[in-house]
């Protein structure tokens, strides 16, 4: 019987059209086709995405001066001691060395002229508002003992008058122990350290209470969620020190 020579053949050294155990493989791409329901959906999600940003942009143009202070405050952080500075280093026998009749708040970057108004109701309210923050009448005064009440706008429409129309519109950012500063008539400051935060109904009026147990009070107050009036912010500090 003849023998019968066999050897190991390396695939590597065959020309390829030797090769006939090769299989090519061609890369198939799926195609995903949507059916009549489908595209209704995408078409219904498209719509409201689409509804959403417009109600997004309406909000911001409505509220333009509270999305500029939210913007402000993110991109560049107060420098507290530049809040509120003295208007002069001689002080006079009867007058203090600060700005007369000022709120600041340091940590917010916050400081707006106080409003005193003699009558309540909201025609007078909105009048003062469109100057700086308003003092309630009839509250204490700075630096007296009971509850010195004074409310701002937290945002109103872009097209409303005033210059502090979002004068308040970082007053929820506000932490407990924050120092408030407020100056008198006459120029003399009185700094008072945030003690509580918390939010009602606009008819709830115990917030304007001056029984204070003997404490020196100060609160503030804004329209709360922003861009509406449904509730309000208050923000509860006591006098810390005056100078």
């Amino acid at each position: 019987m003849p023998k019968v020579k066999s050897e190991i053949v390396n695939e590597s050294q065959l020309d390829e059209p030797t090769l006939t155990n090769k299989v090519r493989v061609k890369k198939v791409t799926p195609i995903i086709t949507l059916g009549a329901g489908g595209q209704k959906k995408m078409v219904w999600l498209k719509t409201l995405a689409w509804f959403l940003g417009v109600c997004v942009l309406f909000f911001v143009l409505l509220n333009w001066g509270f999305a500029v202070a939210r913007v402000r405050f993110i991109l560049s952080k107060p420098e507290p001691s530049q809040v509120l500075v003295p208007v002069t280093t001689t002080q006079l026998l009867d007058e203090g060395t600060w700005p007369k009749d000022t709120l600041a708040i340091p940590s917010l970057g916050v400081s707006a002229p106080v409003l005193y108004i003699n009558e309540t109701g909201e025609a007078s309210f909105q009048s003062a508002l469109l100057n700086g923050v308003v003092h309630y009448p009839g509250s204490a005064l700075p630096g007296e003992v009971g509850n010195v009440y004074i409310f701002g706008h937290s945002s109103d429409y872009a097209w409303s008058g005033g210059s502090y129309k979002s004068v308040f519109a970082l007053l929820p950012k506000i932490r407990k122990g924050a120092e408030i500063k407020l100056t008198d008539s006459k120029g003399f400051l009185y700094t008072y350290k945030v003690t509580e935060q918390f939010v009602v109904w606009p008819k709830d009026v115990t917030v304007l209470s001056q029984d204070t147990a003997g404490k020196h009070t100060l609160t503030l107050q804004t329209s709360y969620p922003v861009g509406t009036a449904l509730k309000r912010y208050v923000v509860r500090a006591e006098l810390r020190q005056s100078d």
